[in-house]
This record gives structure tokens, sequence and C-alpha cells, in this order.
């Protein structure tokens, strides 16, 4: 299921507030599947189905794609991989900014290091038709914060992924100091915003030898560190104050190596900081709450930065009760089935049941659904789940508009459903019928997929769309790749079928959409997942 609701510091929006929002599909991602994935991965972040995008950041010392001995840590390299992403824009002209165009920049001295393809290679599988590299590099920014020291930097979603890289400009650590406040001067900050995201960027992390040689002596390297990694501060897997503390009072790491290295050249956040008398660190170092307050403003600004034709959503908040994966299908007898789960997010204790009422001008069938023994946890509260499933009449007959959810005690969430036309999952299927042998490191292959859908009524030029995930040369990042189906109609089923090119790596990133026209115009069922059976 799906959410855009604003990102709220009491963490909290009244069940009341989503009965009046207006929403239209069959497949029920609440209120549309962009917003419902990063609120998936933005709440849904520990027990029972959670998205495991936090996973790799839990504890915030990890690195998740290697040995721990390296002294790598994947929440800084998350926060390094969104910088080099968004320096490179020229706002003057509306271009670069936050678009996943540093996948294809990784062979540049100005991003060397392991951080970018290591972070592409885990955000890949999370890529689909919804779902940008570059919306999953502004999320990775919102995630490690908000766990790794509690700064919930609003998140926006919408960006769209770059089809080549951007213009040279990073900041390296022997940039002169006027080249680097004109590096981030293209990129919309002034020189006090400069030294602001730089501390706050480096308030997590370390620098190695094995990147940074110019910077990071090789005695740095030992049996337990085998990268040669030397922290900004004294807390490398916490966002806090201490990295301005310690460079103000000269003690800990006294603001990381690219203070203190001895190789005065390269001596890059040492130069920005005096370039004002210090007096933006003494700023920032006046309070942990002023500290938050302005890198919460600047790591905003900086994921914002996008370019001109991309238009952000609105702020994506915690929703408190939430569709989840609800849809309709057909059962054996040919009856609407309407199922799924109701997910409740809670500061205080949980409701033990919800009363599911499906409605037209009245109820058309109720059930009750009673919660399983599994629950979520996230900073915003405990999730509950409801599943739930009830059989309707047969297509073609009055079919419900609305789902109604009342729990014990609250008012009642109301939705709006679309049960004209729905992929069927039942009647469904995709399958790899051709793949390289065992063993080989080739992972392209052939899938067939045999795809139906359900109509209540007559429908004209119905057609599924097959989103398939696409490697692209240069970059990690998979390119999407819609492929139309024309469905042709037997009674009230739409059924066709088609052999597509798929990644053996990337199949967790199938969709399909249900697209038809009827008597009221265009419906359309979006952001079905579909399972493929890898057996060739």
């Amino acid at each position: 299921m799906r959410s855009i609701v604003d990102f709220i510091p009491s963490f909290l929006l009244p069940v009341a507030f989503f009965a009046f929002l207006p929403f239209v599909r069959a497949s029920l991602h609440y209120p549309d599947p962009l917003t419902s994935r990063l609120e998936h991965i933005l709440v849904d972040t520990d027990g029972a189905f959670r998205s495991g995008f936090k996973d790799a950041i839990t504890p915030c010392d990890n690195y998740v794609s290697g040995s721990q001995l390296l002294g790598r840590e994947t929440s800084g390299q998350w926060l390094r991989v969104a910088f080099h992403d968004f320096v490179t824009a020229r706002v003057v002209n509306g271009t670069g900014g936050i678009d996943a165009s540093i996948g294809f920049e990784t062979l540049r001295a100005e991003d060397t290091g392991s951080a970018f393809n290591d972070s592409f290679a885990f955000w890949r599988p999370y890529v689909d038709a919804h779902t940008s590299m570059a919306d999953l590099v502004a999320v990775s920014v919102v995630t490690v914060l908000n766990n790794c020291g509690g700064l919930q930097v609003p998140l926006r979603g919408g960006r769209v992924d770059a089809t080549e890289a951007g213009a040279f400009g990073v900041p390296e650590p022997e940039t002169s100091l006027k080249d680097t406040l004109a590096e981030f001067a293209n990129a919309g900050f002034n020189a006090a915003d400069s030294i602001g995201l730089t501390a706050c960027g480096h308030s997590i992390g370390r620098v190695h030898h094995g990147g940074f040689a110019q910077v990071v002596p090789e005695s740095a390297v030992t049996p337990n560190n085998t990268g040669g990694g030397i922290n900004f501060d004294a807390t490398r897997g916490t966002f806090d104050i201490d990295v301005v503390l310690e460079y103000l009072g000269g003690y800990g790491q006294r603001g990381g190596p690219l203070v203190t290295t001895d190789n005065v050249t390269v001596r890059s956040d040492l130069r920005l900081y005096e370039s004002d008398g210090n007096k933006t660190m003494k700023t920032l170092g006046q309070s942990k709450d002023y500290f938050f307050t302005t890198c919460r403003g600047l790591f905003q600004r900086m994921i914002e930065t996008v370019p001109k034709e991309v238009a952000l959503s609105d702020v994506v908040k915690p929703i408190t009760v939430k569709p989840v994966n609800v849809s309709f299908d057909l059962n054996s007898n040919g009856d609407v089935v309407l199922a799924g789960s109701i997910r409740e997010l809670s500061m205080t204790s949980s409701p033990s049941s919800a009363t599911i009422d499906l409605l037209t001008s009245h109820v058309v069938a109720s059930t009750t659904a009673k919660s399983i023994g599994q629950t979520g946890s996230s900073i915003f509260g405990t999730t509950t789940y409801f599943p739930f499933s009830i059989t309707l009449s047969r297509p073609g007959s009055s079919l419900p508009t609305a789902l109604q959810v009342t729990f014990t005690g609250q008012r009642s969430s109301k939705f709006s459903i679309e049960p004209r036309l729905f992929y069927s999952s039942s009647l469904s299927s995709a399958s790899i019928i051709d793949a390289p042998p065992a063993g080989s490191n080739d992972t392209s292959a052939t899938a067939q997929f045999n795809i139906s859908a359900v109509a209540a009524e007559i429908m004209s030029d119905v057609e599924a769309i097959v989103n398939v995930p696409t490697p692209q040369q240069g970059t990690l990042a998979p390119k999407m790749v819609a492929h139309a189906v024309r469905l042709s109609k037997n009674e009230y089923i739409y059924s066709g079928n088609v052999k597509l090119n798929v990644d053996t790596t990337l199949l967790a990133g199938v969709t399909v959409d249900i697209v038809g026209t009827g008597k009221s115009g265009k419906i359309t069922d979006s952001y079905n997942r579909v399972t493929i059976d890898a057996r060739a």
C-alpha cells in the first residue's frame, strides 16, 4: 500500500483525517503507489513485515557490503553518495541534483571509493516502476538520520533517474577554498550553508587510507581496520553534535582527518571551517537543538535539489490506518474476493480487532479482522496487522465502492475502491522459461507472462503494461522498460501473454498495470507485483 501524508514531528495524524482523502484504484495503494511505497520504507523498519531497507544500517556502524574488518560504514556511505549526487547540480540552469547520475560517475577521481557501487547494489532490488533510484538516494539520507540519531528530515518522492553522467564538480580534499565554495554555490549553497552541510554530513563515518591515502597514513591500517579508517568524531555511527564540539574544543578526533592530517594540502574541512573565522562552527556548536534544526534544513534542501522538470510529491508522513496489499481477485467459484490487511500504527497499545465494512450507499458486506501475533516497530510506534478476506458477488453485479475500517473506540477510516477492472493474480502466472546454466555469471533470462484481468462492466482497449527493471551500461541503477500487452476478452475475463527478457537479480521489481476504458472513461489498476517462478 502507498501513503502520501506529511512528515509530522508529532508522528501520527488522527484517524479521522484520512476518511476524506480521495482515491480511485482497484488495488488499494493508499493514497497512491509512489508514496505508499516510500511510507512503507520509512515506517516499516523493524519486526514483522519490515521493508528490509534499514537492515543495512543496523547497527549504524554496520558495513552491509563486506567484512566488518574493513572498517567501512554503510550509513556514512549513504550520506556520501547523496552529497556527491547533489553537489554537481547547477541550480541556475535547473540541472543535476539528486537524480542518481552518480551511478554513471564512479570512475571519476572526484568519486573515488566503494561507497557508490556498494550503495547502488543494495538499493537496486528496491527500484520499480514507481520507486526510482534517485528517490532511494533521498530515502537513504532520511533513514540514516532517523535511525542513527533521531533527526527527522521531511521526505518527498517523485525524483526521476538520470540516463547519463552529470556535470563534474565534487570538491576534493585538495580543492582550493575558492573552488570549493564555487562548487557549493553552483548547487545553491552559500558559504555558511557549505560549512554547515559539511559538518552535518561528517557527524557520521570516517576517512579511509584505502580511498584517500593522501589524507590518512598507512599506519591507520590494522588487522581490525584493514581499510585504514579514521573517524570524523568519537561517535562515528551516531548523528550528533560531537563533530562540532570536538573540533571547537580541540579534543577527541578534533573534527576528523580532513582537519588534522599532516598533509596540509588536503585539510579541506579545516580550510572551510576557518574561512569565516569559525563563526559558523561556533554557531552550530551553541546547542544540540540548534545543530539539529540547522542540519534538518540543510539536508532537506540537499535531497530536494532536483532537475527543474521534476515535481516532488507532498511530504510523506506516517499513516495511522493504512490498507496493505488490498486487492480484488476471483476465487475458484468465480466470485469476487477483496482481501489484504489493515495496518494500524500507534504510539500506545493497539486494538485486537477491526470491523471491515464494504459499502456502496449502504453496507453490502462486513467482517471482523483479528490482529496477528507479530507486530512491527519503528521510531513512529508499533504496527499491528489485521488480515481480512471478504467474498462478494459475481462480476457484473453491484460491487462495493468504499472500504471502511473501524477500531473499537475510534472513528472510522474510509477508503475509496474501484472494482470495475482489476488484475487477477489467481488467473495470472509468470515463469522463467530460458536461463543460463547454473553457476553462470550471466543473469539474463526469458520469462513467460500470462496475464489476466477481470472486468465488472464492458471494457474496450484493455491492456497490461508489464514494467521490467532492466540493467543499463555504466551504472548499477536499472532502468524501467514498459511493455504493452493487448488483452483479449472472454466473457468478463481479459487475457494475454508475452515473452520478455528479464534479469534474474531484478525480478522483485517487476510490476503489472491494467488499463482499460469503461463507460465513464479510463480505469487503471496500478502497481501489481508479479511473482515469477525462477525455475527454468
